[in-house]
């Protein structure tokens, strides 16, 4: 899958977690992806991130990068 349409998916779901306190709102998205992407999905937007992270939200960012699987 491509990174743009795996960094609106990923958007979208920091937007359903953006309501969460700060502590929660990370590690439930970090929690969903693992949840529910293949690992392929996951290392790709990883690899986005890496690269830039064009267009991720922050909240994607810090869930890839600091929260707890």
């Amino acid at each position: 899958m491509q990174p743009e349409k795996l960094t609106s998916m990923a958007n979208q779901i920091a937007s359903f977690f953006r309501s969460y306190p700060a502590a929660e709102a990370a590690p439930g998205i970090k929690h969903h992806l693992v949840a529910f992407w293949t690992p392929a999905m996951i290392h790709t937007l990883e690899t986005h991130i890496a690269t830039g992270a064009e267009g991720v939200d922050e909240l994607v960012v810090r869930a890839l990068e600091h929260a707890p699987a």
